[in-house]
């Protein structure tokens, strides 16, 4: 008798700041995983460089496990890095920042 085992959630939570070209890489690395069952939650911690949206919306085009959301002001790194792993859903969890490759 064969059984079906559920694949868990994994969130990886990728707090960003004014670094466009940092977080293009990272996002690059993670969704490019071979483990498919993530949820990709970027905050941008109210970056004054508009690149980082743009990078967030040209891969959630193509990733729907994207998720972009933006502090309507700075709240500093530490809360940054908390805000994502209270908002993650998946049964694990991890950081990435966005100078992570």
């Amino acid at each position: 008798m064969g059984s079906c085992v559920e694949t868990p959630l994994v969130t990886v939570g990728i707090p960003s700041y004014n670094r466009p070209d940092g977080l293009r890489n990272t996002l690059t690395c993670i969704s490019g995983q071979t483990y498919s069952h993530l949820e990709i939650l970027v905050s941008d911690n109210c970056s004054q460089d508009p690149e980082i949206k743009k990078v967030v919306e040209e891969f959630a085009e193509k990733d729907s496990r994207i998720v972009y959301i933006r502090q309507s002001k700075n709240i500093g790194p530490l809360q940054n890095f908390l805000f994502l792993a209270r908002k993650a859903q998946g049964e694990y969890f991890m950081w990435a920042a966005d100078d992570d490759w």
